[in-house]
């Protein structure tokens, strides 16, 4: 009944504020507007003849509703969560909480399923658009929610990160800005670091088709695009040259783990449901810390104050 209670007043707070209806009325206009330039594009150059250019419009469509809305997800994410603490703390109403009965699990768990349920609204707002792929074909309903899925562990896991960081950091604006760092390495880290790495673990990914496909196999952008039809994304490059070439193949082939091959968002999955439970488990120990003091709070009130002595005032 407490993370009911706690879960029942957060969600009444962010919903009764303007900034939620705003959010999404942006979140929504942004996604909108992409999909309209794109189908005005294919518009003009007159690719409406036939139907497999049809079903290739609906896949480019997708293409970039789907990578729009994942890169959405990440920035939109974390300022549910990354003020969750400290924020009670900058408003001095984090020592109520503490006085209440609410035990350690129920303070995370209500702040992280507030956020998270903050995060699916925009996720689930965005269905109407995905919707105009199937007047095109080339996009099957299991793609489509093998999509939702990768953005519904992205936003577990980047929600947990902001509880996380909202504990052990005292300031919420350095919170969220931590939160917002460590999300955009999180995506671009391995594009610039696989060839140093591949080249100095040569030995190591002998055994991988493709040796650098291991340094993305917690990347949301490679999860997303496995799941695409051949599963890749193929962006051809916008500048070529003798030597340097900037097309960018994403996706890859399922991981060879000895006999078995997992999928590359089934590995994203795993790696960010137990990233997401250990994350969870060190905020249930930093925020036990100081609810610790909880009891001795009930006992002092129980006892009451201790006497003063009448000389000791007097004097």
């Amino acid at each position: 009944m407490t993370f009911y209670a706690l879960l029942t007043k957060e969600l009444r707070l962010r919903f009764r504020r303007e900034r939620a209806f705003w959010v999404i009325v942006a979140y929504l206009l942004a996604m909108s507007l992409l999909g309209w330039v794109t189908l005005s594009g294919y518009s003009n150059s007159g690719a409406y003849n036939g139907g497999d250019d049809l079903s290739g419009v609906g896949r480019n469509l997708y293409y970039m509703l789907s990578v729009v809305q994942l890169f959405l997800v990440i920035f939109v994410t974390p300022s549910f969560t990354a003020t969750a603490i400290n924020g009670e703390k900058e408003r001095q109403t984090f020592d109520v909480l503490l006085c209440s009965r609410l035990s350690a699990f129920s303070l995370i768990a209500g702040k992280l399923c507030a956020g998270l349920v903050n995060a699916m609204l925009l996720i689930v707002a965005s269905l109407p658009l995905f919707s105009l792929v199937f007047f095109f074909g080339g996009i099957s309903p299991v793609q489509i929610l093998l999509a939702f899925w990768i953005y519904l562990v992205t936003a577990l896991i980047l929600s947990a990160l902001g509880v996380f960081c909202s504990i052990i950091v005292k300031r919420p604006a350095t919170s969220t800005a931590i939160v917002y760092g460590i999300g955009l390495l999180w995506v671009f880290a391995p594009v610039m670091t696989s060839p140093i790495i591949a080249n100095m673990l040569n030995g190591l990914f002998m055994a991988y088709p493709s040796r650098p496909q291991i340094t993305f196999i917690w990347n949301p952008l490679i999860a997303l695009t496995s799941t695409y039809p051949g599963g890749q994304l193929a962006i051809p490059g916008v500048l070529s040259g003798r030597f340097l070439d900037y097309g960018l193949v994403l996706g890859s082939p399922p991981y060879i783990l000895g006999t078995l091959h997992v999928a590359p968002w089934l590995a994203y999955s795993i790696l960010s449901l137990f990233t997401t439970l250990l994350l969870v488990l060190l905020s249930l120990l930093l925020v036990r810390s100081t609810t610790l003091a909880r009891p001795l709070m009930r006992l002092k009130g129980l006892v009451g104050l201790p006497k003063v002595d009448a000389g000791k005032t007097a004097n």
